[in-house]
């Protein structure tokens, strides 16, 4: 509570949750008033008495009566003093002086009745204290206080000087001891009060300092000039094992764990003997036995005598952090060795795809030197056509949107030659994030074309080139699939060559072969990119027409084969003439399988072929 000139009785220094709980909000406004209202207390302990000593040279027969009511409110005022200056003082308890001063003034009111022999004067004392003096001295706030404590002092002063009118009391003589003494007790209590304050302040503080040390997550102990220890806090406890109570009194050396030598304590203590802060890297025993690094600050707190009066040791335990540091260094160690010695090709990249370190398999696949590797980027190292999907996938690795990519990719080297490559790249995090990309390279141009040839072989024809009849078949599928999706028309010729068995009989097979990669390039002239022309086998072929609009464009082509193989071929020497048999079927309406779309077309050529060859007919329509 803030206070500038007096006690802040106001509500406004109460938080919001304290002014709707009413233990919280009185115990505020009565430990704003514990001085004040023990220091009238005092006073008013003191002019009763003051009271009673003058009371001897009143009528005997009344200093007789008055006296035990004297004692008895005597008694009485010290109950709410003494439990505020021990510190008892609680929202209960405030309640207390409300009580007590009502049973004192009743009494007193008792004891003016007796040297007035009635009730008048008594009535007035007790209605002048609680209901003037009483709230003004400890309800109001400070100002007020002032007057109410005006009304203390000078209510009795008015009571003594209209019994003393009957009572021949030495009015005079009363003032004379009453005034300047209450206002010297007055003083003293007010400035008791202070000090009581101060401490409180000083023990908050201390509260909080303690609480702070507590909650701290570092191992905080204190010692003597001498180096017993004298606190430790719970982190103490919780790092090196120990409770309390089995080191305070003791010597820090309990936790040496003998890997330091003499030296190394004895410069410890020569520094913060002498005023100076001690900061390092310790190794302490645990006290189960094993050992704990850890990182101590040694502070001297100086007394008056710059001589150090008490040392502060703040320690944090370092011990799971040292173990992966090493085994960081080990790993890194570890990978280095890898990362260098791989048979692959290694690299790591920045978020921007620039390379930040390679191996030498990197450089040697790629053709480029380690100088003139660190100006390069992943987009140096790919084709004008993959760039920019590259760049795309470095993005989505760089913010965590994809989590690996492993893929064969096109790669140039140092002079343009293009090769096939297998690149995967991961992202490597930090504790800030995605710090990193890791690129493994390995050169598999041998194997990819390994795998062209042997995809070749397995579905194209060794002599023409020509999609063979697996892959044909495969082919007329997705074209049944296509055009079904879109309810559209495609057809299929099944072509058979006339008079290739006389020129292969004639001129032998290498004429004949011959033969046959002149008609497929023929054949290739004739259709579109989309189409497929295939050969089935000996001089058998097919030709898919994708996405024709009517049965006259099948036609068309047709007659343009037709004419294109009546050209004499002039192959190794000689003229060769051949025609074909065509048959056609139309999807859907000869067929809507391979099967049927197949068998239905083969037997229109064999029809072609009965009516006198080299010509083109449709099948029948499906009924």
């Amino acid at each position: 509570m803030t206070r500038k000139t007096g006690v802040d009785l106001s509500f406004k220094h109460l938080t919001r949750k304290e002014r709707y709980l009413p233990d919280a909000c009185m115990r505020k406004r009565f430990e704003g008033l514990r001085g004040f209202t023990a220091a009238f207390g005092f006073v008013a302990v003191f002019l009763m008495w003051g009271l009673w000593f003058w009371s001897l040279e009143i009528d005997p027969r009344h200093a007789v009566n008055v006296l035990p009511y004297h004692l008895l409110m005597g008694v009485i005022m010290m109950v709410y003093p003494g439990f505020v200056l021990v510190g008892r003082l609680s929202p209960k308890l405030s309640w207390l002086l409300y009580g007590q001063l009502l049973v004192t003034q009743t009494i007193f009111m008792m004891a003016m009745s007796r040297l007035d022999g009635g009730l008048t004067h008594g009535y007035v004392a007790l209605l002048g204290w609680l209901l003037i003096a009483t709230p003004l001295s400890f309800i109001f706030p400070w100002r007020f206080n002032l007057l109410g404590v005006s009304l203390l002092l000078v209510w009795p002063v008015l009571l003594a000087l209209s019994f003393g009118a009957f009572a021949a009391f030495p009015f005079f003589k009363y003032l004379m001891l009453a005034i300047p003494s209450s206002i010297a007790i007055l003083l003293g209590l007010y400035l008791a009060d202070r000090l009581s304050r101060r401490l409180d302040e000083v023990h908050h503080q201390l509260d909080w300092q303690q609480a702070a040390i507590n909650s701290v997550a570092e191992s905080v102990h204190v010692t003597d000039e001498k180096g017993s220890i004298e606190f430790v806090n719970p982190a103490f406890t919780r790092i090196n094992g120990y409770e309390s109570g089995e080191v305070l009194g003791r010597n820090p050396s309990l936790l040496g764990s003998d890997e330091h030598d003499v030296a190394f304590f004895k410069n410890m203590w020569t520094r913060i003997q002498s005023g100076e802060i001690w900061q390092g890297k310790i190794v302490n025993r645990h006290k189960n036995g094993s050992h704990l690094s850890a990182d101590m600050k040694i502070v001297p707190v100086m007394g008056y005598g710059g001589q150090a009066e008490r040392y502060v040791a703040i320690s944090s335990d370092i011990t799971e952090s040292n173990r992966m540091q090493e085994e960081l260094t080990l790993s890194n160690a570890e990978f280095e060795a890898i990362f260098y010695s791989a048979g692959v090709g290694n690299a790591l990249l920045d978020v921007w795809g620039r390379f930040t370190k390679v191996n030498d398999s990197w450089l040697s696949i790629l053709g480029y030197s380690r100088e003139q590797a660190k100006t390069l980027s992943l987009k140096d190292i790919f084709p004008d056509d993959d760039v920019l999907e590259c760049q795309q996938i470095l993005a989505a690795l760089s913010v965590g949107e994809l989590l690996c990519d492993d893929k064969d990719r096109r790669f140039v080297r140092r002079g343009g030659e293009v090769f096939w490559g297998r690149l995967s790249m991961t992202p490597a995090k930090d504790e800030f994030g995605i710090s990193s990309i890791i690129a493994v390279l390995q050169d598999i141009n041998d194997r990819k074309l390994l795998e062209e040839k042997l995809e070749s072989m397995a579905h194209y024809d060794a002599l023409t080139g020509l999609p063979n009849r697996a892959l044909f078949f495969d082919r007329l599928a997705q074209a049944i699939i296509q055009t079904k999706r879109i309810q559209g028309m495609f057809s299929l010729m099944f072509i058979d060559l006339d008079g290739f068995k006389a020129v292969n009989d004639t001129f032998g097979h290498d004429t004949g072969d011959a033969l046959l990669k002149a008609v497929s390039l023929h054949l290739h002239e004739c259709v579109r990119d989309s189409d497929t022309v295939a050969r089935m086998g000996g001089d058998e072929f097919t030709i898919i027409l994708r996405a024709i609009r009517t049965q006259d464009d099948a036609a068309h082509v047709a007659e343009k084969i037709l004419a294109t193989l009546a050209a004499p071929y002039h192959l190794l020497g000689h003229e060769c003439r051949i025609g074909a048999s065509i048959g056609i079927v139309i999807y859907p309406d000869h067929g809507t399988t391979k099967e049927e779309l197949l068998s239905q077309s083969d037997n229109a050529m064999y029809a072609v072929k009965k009516a006198g060859k080299n010509n083109y007919r449709f099948a029948p329509v499906k009924s």
